[in-house]
Protein backbone atom coordinates (compact mmCIF):
# COMPACT_ATOMS: atom_id res chain seq x y z
CA UNK A 1 0.00 0.00 0.00
CA UNK A 2 3.31 2.52 -0.01
CA UNK A 3 5.58 4.26 2.17
CA UNK A 4 5.10 7.88 3.76
CA UNK A 5 7.38 9.68 6.16
CA UNK A 6 6.38 9.96 9.83
CA UNK A 7 7.84 13.64 10.26
CA UNK A 8 7.12 13.94 13.71
CA UNK A 9 9.39 11.26 14.55
CA UNK A 10 11.14 11.03 10.86
CA UNK A 11 10.47 7.47 10.22
CA UNK A 12 9.53 5.87 7.15
CA UNK A 13 6.93 3.53 7.93
CA UNK A 14 4.45 1.24 5.50
CA UNK A 15 1.38 2.88 5.29
CA UNK A 16 -2.30 1.04 6.38
CA UNK A 17 -6.12 1.74 5.29
CA UNK A 18 -9.44 1.68 6.64
CA UNK A 19 -12.76 0.10 5.29
CA UNK A 20 -15.90 1.75 6.84
CA UNK A 21 -19.14 0.79 5.60
CA UNK A 22 -22.74 1.36 7.83
CA UNK A 23 -26.72 0.43 7.52
CA UNK A 24 -28.33 2.15 6.30
CA UNK A 25 -25.86 4.02 4.15
CA UNK A 26 -24.22 7.06 5.42
CA UNK A 27 -24.50 10.30 3.71
CA UNK A 28 -20.51 11.51 4.93
CA UNK A 29 -17.56 9.37 6.08
CA UNK A 30 -14.83 11.85 7.39
CA UNK A 31 -11.17 10.41 8.51
CA UNK A 32 -8.95 12.90 10.48
CA UNK A 33 -10.99 15.46 10.26
CA UNK A 34 -9.43 15.98 6.64
CA UNK A 35 -10.69 13.15 4.45
CA UNK A 36 -14.26 13.41 3.35
CA UNK A 37 -15.79 10.60 1.17
CA UNK A 38 -19.16 9.19 0.52
CA UNK A 39 -20.12 5.48 0.38
CA UNK A 40 -20.66 3.60 -3.11
CA UNK A 41 -23.94 3.41 -4.45
CA UNK A 42 -23.64 -0.53 -4.83
CA UNK A 43 -20.75 -1.46 -2.09
CA UNK A 44 -22.75 0.99 0.43
CA UNK A 45 -18.48 1.51 1.61
CA UNK A 46 -15.47 3.59 1.60
CA UNK A 47 -12.21 2.92 1.92
CA UNK A 48 -9.16 4.93 2.51
CA UNK A 49 -5.63 3.60 2.21
CA UNK A 50 -1.65 5.59 2.41
CA UNK A 51 -2.55 6.26 6.36
CA UNK A 52 0.15 6.31 8.59
CA UNK A 53 0.09 3.49 11.16
CA UNK A 54 -1.36 4.89 14.20
CA UNK A 55 -4.48 5.98 15.45
CA UNK A 56 -7.35 7.76 13.06
CA UNK A 57 -10.78 9.10 13.48
CA UNK A 58 -13.65 8.07 12.01
CA UNK A 59 -16.57 10.16 11.74
CA UNK A 60 -19.84 8.78 10.39
CA UNK A 61 -22.56 10.89 9.36
CA UNK A 62 -26.26 10.74 8.59
CA UNK A 63 -29.08 13.30 8.49
CA UNK A 64 -31.97 12.15 10.78
CA UNK A 65 -29.64 9.74 12.97
CA UNK A 66 -26.86 9.96 15.69
CA UNK A 67 -23.03 10.23 14.28
CA UNK A 68 -20.58 7.19 14.85
CA UNK A 69 -17.78 8.43 15.77
CA UNK A 70 -14.40 5.93 16.41
CA UNK A 71 -10.70 6.11 17.28
CA UNK A 72 -9.17 3.29 15.55
CA UNK A 73 -5.44 1.92 14.97
CA UNK A 74 -4.09 1.85 12.15
CA UNK A 75 -1.52 -0.65 11.05
CA UNK A 76 1.50 -1.32 8.35
CA UNK A 77 0.38 -3.20 5.38
CA UNK A 78 -3.29 -3.85 6.97
CA UNK A 79 -6.44 -2.66 6.21
CA UNK A 80 -8.65 -2.06 9.07
CA UNK A 81 -12.22 -2.84 9.15
CA UNK A 82 -15.46 -0.95 10.68
CA UNK A 83 -18.15 -2.72 8.77
CA UNK A 84 -21.20 -3.49 10.80
CA UNK A 85 -22.06 -0.16 11.71
CA UNK A 86 -25.41 0.35 13.10
CA UNK A 87 -26.74 3.73 12.64
CA UNK A 88 -29.58 4.74 15.19
CA UNK A 89 -32.69 7.61 14.16
CA UNK A 90 -32.50 10.67 16.61
CA UNK A 91 -36.00 10.23 16.41
CA UNK A 92 -37.40 6.48 16.16
CA UNK A 93 -41.31 6.51 15.47
CA UNK A 94 -43.97 4.12 17.91
CA UNK A 95 -47.10 2.49 17.79
CA UNK A 96 -48.98 2.13 20.62
CA UNK A 97 -49.49 -1.63 21.09
CA UNK A 98 -51.64 -2.27 23.94
CA UNK A 99 -52.62 0.31 27.27
CA UNK A 100 -53.56 0.26 30.90
CA UNK A 101 -51.05 -2.61 31.37
CA UNK A 102 -48.24 -2.87 33.63
CA UNK A 103 -46.78 -5.89 32.77
CA UNK A 104 -45.80 -8.22 29.35
CA UNK A 105 -43.81 -11.16 27.98
CA UNK A 106 -42.72 -12.54 24.56
CA UNK A 107 -43.21 -15.99 23.93
CA UNK A 108 -39.18 -17.84 23.09
CA UNK A 109 -40.06 -18.08 19.75
CA UNK A 110 -40.77 -14.08 19.58
CA UNK A 111 -43.85 -14.36 17.70
CA UNK A 112 -46.82 -14.06 20.64
CA UNK A 113 -47.19 -10.89 23.74
CA UNK A 114 -49.01 -11.94 26.81
CA UNK A 115 -50.28 -8.63 28.67
CA UNK A 116 -51.15 -8.94 32.22
CA UNK A 117 -53.86 -6.65 34.13
CA UNK A 118 -54.07 -7.53 37.47
CA UNK A 119 -56.76 -5.88 39.92
CA UNK A 120 -58.36 -6.69 43.06
CA UNK A 121 -60.55 -9.31 41.30
CA UNK A 122 -58.87 -10.94 39.16
CA UNK A 123 -55.83 -11.30 36.85
CA UNK A 124 -56.76 -9.82 33.27
CA UNK A 125 -55.23 -11.04 30.03
CA UNK A 126 -54.36 -9.84 26.29
CA UNK A 127 -52.48 -12.56 23.95
CA UNK A 128 -51.90 -11.44 20.55
CA UNK A 129 -49.44 -12.02 17.54
CA UNK A 130 -47.08 -9.92 17.03
CA UNK A 131 -47.88 -9.99 13.27
CA UNK A 132 -51.14 -9.05 14.08
CA UNK A 133 -51.59 -7.14 17.34
CA UNK A 134 -55.11 -5.70 16.64
CA UNK A 135 -56.14 -9.03 16.88
CA UNK A 136 -56.09 -9.59 20.87
CA UNK A 137 -58.00 -12.74 22.64
CA UNK A 138 -58.87 -11.66 25.91
CA UNK A 139 -58.88 -14.20 29.34
CA UNK A 140 -58.79 -13.88 32.84
CA UNK A 141 -57.80 -15.82 36.42
CA UNK A 142 -59.66 -15.24 38.91
CA UNK A 143 -57.06 -14.66 41.73
CA UNK A 144 -57.86 -11.52 44.02
CA UNK A 145 -55.22 -9.13 45.15
CA UNK A 146 -52.17 -11.11 43.01
CA UNK A 147 -48.96 -9.90 42.26
CA UNK A 148 -47.29 -11.36 39.28
CA UNK A 149 -44.09 -12.60 39.39
CA UNK A 150 -42.70 -14.20 36.85
CA UNK A 151 -43.86 -15.91 33.08
CA UNK A 152 -42.08 -18.43 32.07
CA UNK A 153 -42.95 -19.31 28.50
CA UNK A 154 -42.98 -23.55 27.20
CA UNK A 155 -39.79 -23.63 25.36
CA UNK A 156 -41.47 -24.78 21.70
CA UNK A 157 -45.13 -24.18 22.24
CA UNK A 158 -46.03 -20.02 21.89
CA UNK A 159 -49.64 -20.38 23.28
CA UNK A 160 -48.75 -21.89 26.87
CA UNK A 161 -46.82 -20.53 29.92
CA UNK A 162 -45.97 -21.29 33.35
CA UNK A 163 -47.47 -17.86 35.86
CA UNK A 164 -45.75 -17.44 39.10
CA UNK A 165 -48.29 -15.13 41.65
CA UNK A 166 -47.48 -14.05 44.83
CA UNK A 167 -50.68 -13.38 46.92
CA UNK A 168 -49.67 -12.15 50.56
CA UNK A 169 -46.58 -14.33 51.04
CA UNK A 170 -47.48 -17.41 49.54
CA UNK A 171 -46.19 -17.92 46.34
CA UNK A 172 -48.25 -20.69 43.70
CA UNK A 173 -48.43 -20.98 40.07
CA UNK A 174 -50.98 -21.10 36.84
CA UNK A 175 -50.96 -22.95 33.89
CA UNK A 176 -51.76 -20.18 31.29
CA UNK A 177 -53.30 -21.72 27.94
CA UNK A 178 -54.24 -19.15 25.15
CA UNK A 179 -56.49 -21.48 23.79
CA UNK A 180 -59.16 -20.85 26.67
CA UNK A 181 -60.70 -17.90 27.81
CA UNK A 182 -61.03 -18.30 31.04
CA UNK A 183 -57.97 -19.73 32.69
CA UNK A 184 -57.57 -22.96 35.56
CA UNK A 185 -58.80 -21.08 38.78
CA UNK A 186 -57.19 -23.24 41.02
CA UNK A 187 -53.40 -24.00 41.01
CA UNK A 188 -50.93 -25.91 40.59
CA UNK A 189 -50.54 -28.76 42.99
CA UNK A 190 -47.01 -29.64 44.46
CA UNK A 191 -45.97 -25.93 43.25
CA UNK A 192 -44.96 -23.55 45.78
CA UNK A 193 -42.27 -21.18 46.98
CA UNK A 194 -40.30 -23.95 47.99
CA UNK A 195 -40.34 -25.26 44.07
CA UNK A 196 -37.30 -24.27 41.91
CA UNK A 197 -35.77 -24.23 39.17
CA UNK A 198 -39.37 -25.04 37.45
CA UNK A 199 -39.35 -26.27 33.69
CA UNK A 200 -41.68 -27.67 31.22
CA UNK A 201 -40.65 -31.23 28.92
CA UNK A 202 -40.56 -29.63 25.37
CA UNK A 203 -41.74 -32.42 24.17
CA UNK A 204 -44.90 -32.75 26.51
CA UNK A 205 -46.12 -29.90 27.55
CA UNK A 206 -48.61 -31.31 30.11
CA UNK A 207 -45.21 -32.10 32.02
CA UNK A 208 -42.89 -29.98 34.58
CA UNK A 209 -39.96 -30.49 36.09
CA UNK A 210 -39.03 -28.95 39.73
CA UNK A 211 -36.25 -29.21 42.70
CA UNK A 212 -37.30 -29.76 46.08
CA UNK A 213 -34.76 -31.13 48.74
CA UNK A 214 -31.86 -32.14 46.38
CA UNK A 215 -34.62 -34.30 44.39
CA UNK A 216 -35.99 -33.59 40.95
CA UNK A 217 -39.94 -34.52 40.45
CA UNK A 218 -41.69 -34.99 37.53
CA UNK A 219 -45.61 -33.39 37.57
CA UNK A 220 -47.95 -34.18 35.41
CA UNK A 221 -51.85 -34.72 35.31
CA UNK A 222 -51.78 -33.34 39.23
CA UNK A 223 -49.17 -36.07 40.71
CA UNK A 224 -45.55 -35.82 41.41
CA UNK A 225 -43.59 -38.28 40.56
CA UNK A 226 -39.87 -38.81 41.79
CA UNK A 227 -37.26 -38.85 38.51
CA UNK A 228 -33.35 -38.18 39.72
CA UNK A 229 -32.29 -37.78 43.49
CA UNK A 230 -29.41 -36.16 45.03
CA UNK A 231 -29.65 -33.62 42.33
CA UNK A 232 -28.05 -29.95 42.97
CA UNK A 233 -29.34 -28.35 38.92
CA UNK A 234 -30.48 -29.81 35.93
CA UNK A 235 -31.44 -28.80 32.67
CA UNK A 236 -33.38 -29.66 29.64
CA UNK A 237 -31.02 -30.78 26.99
CA UNK A 238 -32.66 -31.65 23.68
CA UNK A 239 -34.64 -35.10 24.48
CA UNK A 240 -32.98 -36.05 27.87
CA UNK A 241 -31.43 -34.30 31.03
CA UNK A 242 -28.32 -32.81 32.10
CA UNK A 243 -27.58 -32.46 35.82
CA UNK A 244 -25.36 -32.25 38.76
CA UNK A 245 -25.23 -34.78 41.42
CA UNK A 246 -24.88 -34.20 45.02
CA UNK A 247 -21.07 -35.83 44.59
CA UNK A 248 -20.22 -33.75 41.73
CA UNK A 249 -20.54 -35.35 39.00
CA UNK A 250 -22.27 -34.27 35.57
CA UNK A 251 -24.50 -37.03 34.42
CA UNK A 252 -26.81 -37.04 31.42
CA UNK A 253 -29.97 -39.42 30.97
CA UNK A 254 -33.48 -39.90 29.28
CA UNK A 255 -36.25 -37.88 29.94
CA UNK A 256 -37.36 -40.54 32.35
CA UNK A 257 -34.04 -40.00 34.81
CA UNK A 258 -32.87 -43.52 33.43
CA UNK A 259 -29.97 -44.36 31.09
CA UNK A 260 -27.90 -42.77 32.77
CA UNK A 261 -24.50 -41.61 31.32
CA UNK A 262 -21.42 -39.82 33.29
CA UNK A 263 -20.16 -36.66 31.36
CA UNK A 264 -17.01 -35.84 33.70
CA UNK A 265 -14.23 -37.78 35.37
CA UNK A 266 -13.32 -35.30 37.63
CA UNK A 267 -15.18 -34.69 40.68
CA UNK A 268 -16.24 -31.16 41.43
CA UNK A 269 -16.09 -29.96 44.83
CA UNK A 270 -19.50 -28.62 45.52
CA UNK A 271 -20.66 -25.91 48.53
CA UNK A 272 -24.04 -26.75 50.10
CA UNK A 273 -24.28 -23.21 51.21
CA UNK A 274 -24.32 -22.10 47.11
CA UNK A 275 -26.37 -21.65 44.07
CA UNK A 276 -25.21 -23.62 41.14
CA UNK A 277 -27.47 -23.91 37.33
CA UNK A 278 -26.31 -25.25 34.81
CA UNK A 279 -26.05 -23.20 31.24
CA UNK A 280 -25.78 -24.03 27.63
CA UNK A 281 -24.47 -21.19 25.79
CA UNK A 282 -23.18 -20.77 22.30
CA UNK A 283 -22.68 -24.41 21.84
CA UNK A 284 -21.05 -24.89 25.02
CA UNK A 285 -21.93 -26.08 28.91
CA UNK A 286 -21.38 -23.62 31.55
CA UNK A 287 -21.82 -24.07 35.39
CA UNK A 288 -22.29 -21.04 37.48
CA UNK A 289 -22.00 -21.35 41.34
CA UNK A 290 -23.03 -18.17 42.86
CA UNK A 291 -20.97 -15.90 41.02
CA UNK A 292 -18.34 -18.07 39.83
CA UNK A 293 -18.51 -19.41 36.38
CA UNK A 294 -16.75 -22.96 35.12
CA UNK A 295 -16.70 -24.27 31.48
CA UNK A 296 -17.00 -28.15 30.45
CA UNK A 297 -14.01 -29.01 28.72
CA UNK A 298 -15.42 -31.92 26.57
CA UNK A 299 -11.64 -33.14 25.88
CA UNK A 300 -10.99 -33.31 29.75
CA UNK A 301 -14.15 -33.84 30.40
CA UNK A 302 -14.14 -31.72 33.46
CA UNK A 303 -15.12 -28.27 34.45
CA UNK A 304 -12.15 -25.72 34.35
CA UNK A 305 -12.86 -21.93 35.41
CA UNK A 306 -14.18 -19.30 32.91
CA UNK A 307 -13.40 -16.57 34.93
CA UNK A 308 -15.71 -14.34 35.70
CA UNK A 309 -15.14 -9.89 36.15
CA UNK A 310 -18.27 -9.15 38.03
CA UNK A 311 -20.77 -10.70 40.33
CA UNK A 312 -24.55 -11.72 40.38
CA UNK A 313 -24.29 -11.84 36.74
CA UNK A 314 -27.00 -13.13 33.76
CA UNK A 315 -25.24 -14.33 30.38
CA UNK A 316 -26.64 -13.93 27.11
CA UNK A 317 -25.20 -15.57 24.18
CA UNK A 318 -24.81 -13.75 20.79
CA UNK A 319 -27.47 -14.93 17.83
CA UNK A 320 -23.86 -16.05 16.02
CA UNK A 321 -22.31 -17.59 19.30
CA UNK A 322 -18.99 -15.95 19.03
CA UNK A 323 -19.68 -13.44 22.09
CA UNK A 324 -21.10 -13.67 25.45
CA UNK A 325 -22.15 -11.07 27.89
CA UNK A 326 -22.43 -10.95 31.39
CA UNK A 327 -24.49 -8.24 32.50
CA UNK A 328 -25.43 -7.35 36.18
CA UNK A 329 -27.40 -4.13 37.77
CA UNK A 330 -24.37 -2.06 37.19
CA UNK A 331 -21.59 -3.60 34.44
CA UNK A 332 -21.96 -4.80 30.84
CA UNK A 333 -18.65 -7.04 29.50
CA UNK A 334 -18.07 -8.81 26.46
CA UNK A 335 -16.36 -11.96 26.42
CA UNK A 336 -15.03 -12.89 22.92
CA UNK A 337 -14.46 -16.72 21.88
CA UNK A 338 -12.41 -15.82 19.62
CA UNK A 339 -9.45 -12.96 21.82
CA UNK A 340 -10.46 -15.22 24.69
CA UNK A 341 -10.76 -12.22 26.92
CA UNK A 342 -13.61 -10.26 28.53
CA UNK A 343 -13.59 -6.27 27.63
CA UNK A 344 -15.70 -3.66 29.47
CA UNK A 345 -18.77 -2.49 27.75
CA UNK A 346 -20.58 -0.03 30.01
CA UNK A 347 -20.37 0.60 33.52
CA UNK A 348 -23.35 2.56 35.05
CA UNK A 349 -26.49 2.28 37.72
CA UNK A 350 -29.98 0.22 37.45
CA UNK A 351 -28.66 -1.83 34.72
CA UNK A 352 -31.52 -4.45 33.19
CA UNK A 353 -33.43 -5.64 30.26
CA UNK A 354 -29.74 -6.27 28.36
CA UNK A 355 -30.32 -7.75 24.93
CA UNK A 356 -28.80 -8.45 22.12
CA UNK A 357 -29.68 -6.57 18.81
CA UNK A 358 -27.96 -8.30 16.12
CA UNK A 359 -24.00 -9.95 16.58
CA UNK A 360 -22.26 -6.70 16.91
CA UNK A 361 -25.20 -4.55 18.50
CA UNK A 362 -26.91 -4.38 22.50
CA UNK A 363 -29.79 -2.53 23.61
CA UNK A 364 -30.11 -2.26 27.42
CA UNK A 365 -31.93 0.35 30.35
CA UNK A 366 -29.42 1.90 32.61
CA UNK A 367 -30.57 4.66 35.19
CA UNK A 368 -34.36 4.58 33.36
CA UNK A 369 -32.84 5.35 30.02
CA UNK A 370 -32.70 3.15 26.89
CA UNK A 371 -29.07 2.82 25.60
CA UNK A 372 -27.63 0.67 22.02
CA UNK A 373 -24.21 0.23 22.02
CA UNK A 374 -21.70 -1.64 19.92
CA UNK A 375 -19.63 -4.25 20.94
CA UNK A 376 -16.36 -3.32 18.97
CA UNK A 377 -13.81 -2.37 21.75
CA UNK A 378 -11.22 -1.25 20.10
CA UNK A 379 -10.68 2.41 20.25
CA UNK A 380 -13.75 3.84 21.90
CA UNK A 381 -17.23 1.96 22.27
CA UNK A 382 -20.00 4.27 20.56
CA UNK A 383 -23.26 4.14 23.00
CA UNK A 384 -26.52 6.23 22.45
CA UNK A 385 -29.22 7.11 24.45
CA UNK A 386 -32.95 7.43 23.12
CA UNK A 387 -34.52 10.70 23.62
CA UNK A 388 -36.49 11.54 26.92
CA UNK A 389 -39.66 11.68 24.55
CA UNK A 390 -40.90 9.55 22.02
CA UNK A 391 -43.18 10.31 19.41
CA UNK A 392 -45.93 7.86 18.51
CA UNK A 393 -47.14 7.59 15.11
CA UNK A 394 -50.76 9.07 16.59
CA UNK A 395 -48.97 12.53 16.60
CA UNK A 396 -48.65 12.55 20.50
CA UNK A 397 -45.67 12.20 22.37
CA UNK A 398 -45.53 10.03 25.23
CA UNK A 399 -42.58 9.73 28.20
CA UNK A 400 -40.13 7.36 27.99
CA UNK A 401 -40.24 6.29 31.14
CA UNK A 402 -39.31 2.67 30.58
CA UNK A 403 -40.23 -0.34 33.20
CA UNK A 404 -40.13 -3.30 30.85
CA UNK A 405 -37.63 -3.46 27.56
CA UNK A 406 -36.99 -6.16 25.21
CA UNK A 407 -35.63 -6.24 21.29
CA UNK A 408 -37.63 -8.55 18.71
CA UNK A 409 -34.97 -9.98 16.53
CA UNK A 410 -37.53 -11.34 14.76
CA UNK A 411 -39.07 -7.63 13.66
CA UNK A 412 -36.16 -5.52 14.56
CA UNK A 413 -38.66 -3.70 16.90
CA UNK A 414 -38.24 -2.29 20.20
CA UNK A 415 -40.88 -2.69 22.90
CA UNK A 416 -41.10 -1.05 25.40
CA UNK A 417 -43.73 -0.72 28.62
CA UNK A 418 -43.61 3.34 29.81
CA UNK A 419 -46.68 5.16 31.35
CA UNK A 420 -49.23 2.17 31.22
CA UNK A 421 -48.68 1.58 27.81
CA UNK A 422 -47.15 -1.01 25.81
CA UNK A 423 -45.62 0.76 22.58
CA UNK A 424 -43.53 -0.56 19.61
CA UNK A 425 -41.03 1.37 17.57
CA UNK A 426 -40.67 1.03 13.49
CA UNK A 427 -37.84 -1.31 12.92
CA UNK A 428 -34.64 -0.29 13.78
CA UNK A 429 -32.26 -3.12 12.15
CA UNK A 430 -31.41 -4.83 9.00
Amino acid sequence: MGYRVDFINMEVLATGGIYVRSYPQANQIIIDSKIEGKPGMFLNAFFVQDLLPKNHTVLVKKTGYFDYQKNILVAENQVTKIENILLIKQNIIFNQVAEKTNYFSVSRDNKNVLIARPDTKSISFEYFSLSNPNQKKASSLPVQNAEILDIKWSDDYSSKALIKIQKSSAVSYYIFDASKTIQQSSPLDYLDKNSQQISFNPKDLTQLFYVENKTLYSLKNNEATTVIKNIITYKISGSGILWLSSDGFLFQSDISGKLMQKITTEKAVLNPNNNYKLIAESGKTFLKENSSLYILNTDTKAFEDFLSPITNYEILSAPDNKNLLLANDSEIYLYSFEDELYEKIFLGSQIKDCRWLNNDYIIFTADGKIKISEIDYRGNINIISLPDSLALSAGNIIKNNPSQMIFNQSDGKIYILTENQLISSEKITQ
